[in-house]
């Protein structure tokens, strides 16, 4: 049975020819499991009848935009016929930010005693709004106003996916990012985002707090997680054998089973680099030293204890706070679960809408624990920078 339709799905067409264009609506579906993440993609999930229309609006690379700011492209489309005769789309995808992992960083990114987040708008026009290639250039991508999060960093990446390395910049630097979905404008806009203090504890804005006592939290689940703890890492850069430089990043006072040792080649870090254009950059010893020092953080902040808290909110009745209004992604809250015996403040990181027979809220507080296939990732660049 088909739920009455809870939220307007309309379907866009962008391709490299500048087209934009809204081609319909889905009007029937049976569940979307619509999310939202603070620092990189989220991915959606759509069940859908097999019909004409629907057969037109599920190609992949299609977006899909329930309003707002966050839209995703259509990526993975599954046709199934079950015992009834009945016949299901299941449609997958990731949210606007998957467009990062289309480009990489051509050659040698260099930053010296920049803001976290003006790294990131360096990295994003460099290979996706502006490169030197035309070629390279995502369509209808621009990019917001820096308003200079994170703090001062000093940062040198060679390859990788520019998505990798705005993950890694943010996570470090507990900020975030996103693309914004303009289709008026006709504009995909890069953001990097900061998140407003809506803890008890502050008393600049206005409190935010969720507990089981005041039947804020329908259910809830607490994970830890301390396997990959790593507190102290041998960054290892240039050279060869006993000249190759070396630095510690992380705490290394800590000792006995407190301590936890990482190694990062970090080889692809050089003093002096040859630009895309052709111009060399040098660093100064002391600039070198604060860029393997910025790369062990990083990797050592991969590796951290991991704690997520998920809570279904309460959006029936007399609710005290409605996202979107009193909260959004991103936002440091307060959370009471006295069953779980958990009382946390923390960011949401991960805001996911299910709009089934009912619709429910799901909030994500901390980083996810990491599937197999990010861990893995971690470990190869921990290897190789």
């Amino acid at each position: 049975m088909l739920l009455e339709k809870q939220i307007q799905i309309q379907v866009f067409v962008l391709d490299d020819n500048g087209t934009f264009d809204n081609i319909g609506e889905v009007n029937q579906y049976s569940d979307l499991i619509w999310p939202d993440k603070f620092n990189g993609y989220a991915s959606f999930e759509l069940w859908a009848p097999i019909t004409d229309e629907n057969a037109e609006y599920f190609k992949k690379g299609n977006i899909l935009w329930c309003g707002g700011d966050n839209a995703a492209v259509v990526e993975i489309v599954k046709s199934t016929i079950d015992d009834d005769g009945t016949k299901t789309y299941n449609v997958k995808g990731r949210t606007l930010e998957m467009y990062l992992t289309t480009r990489i960083l051509w050659g040698t990114y260099n930053a010296t005693n920049k803001d976290a987040s003006t790294c990131m708008y360096d990295i994003v026009s460099q290979n996706c709004v502006n490169p030197i290639n035309a070629k390279r250039k995502i369509p209808f991508l621009t990019m917001a106003t820096d308003k200079h999060f994170g703090g001062k960093i000093q940062y040198q990446k060679t390859g990788g996916e520019v998505y990798d390395a705005l993950v890694a910049i943010a996570a470090n630097s507990d900020i975030g990012f996103s693309i914004h979905f303009r289709p008026k404008e006709k504009k995909l806009v890069f953001e990097v985002i900061e998140g407003v203090d809506r803890t008890v504890e502050q008393s600049t804005n206005e409190p935010v707090e969720f507990s089981t006592d005041l039947e804020d939290i329908l259910s809830s689940s607490y994970y830890t997680n301390n396997q990959d703890l790593k507190t102290v890492a041998l960054v290892a850069g240039e050279g060869e054998g006993t000249s190759r430089k070396t630095q510690v990043s992380g705490n290394n006072n800590g000792q006995g089973f407190l301590r936890r040792e990482l190694y990062v080649d970090a080889r692809d870090l050089q003093s002096e680099t040859v630009n895309e254009d052709g111009s060399t950059t040098s660093l100064t010893p002391a600039q070198y030293t604060a860029a393997l020092i910025q790369r062990g953080d990083e990797k050592v902040a991969e590796c951290q204890t991991t704690e997520v808290f998920e809570a279904q909110i309460r959006v029936f009745g007399d609710v005290q706070y409605e996202y979107g209004v009193d909260y959004q992604k991103g936002d440091k809250v307060t959370v009471r679960d006295k069953q779980l015996g958990v009382v946390v403040s923390a960011r949401i990181t991960e805001v996911e809408e299910d709009f089934d027979d009912e619709y429910a809220l799901v909030l994500t507080f901390g980083y996810s624990y990491p599937t197999l296939m990010q861990k893995m990732k971690q470990q190869l660049t921990s290897q190789g920078g």
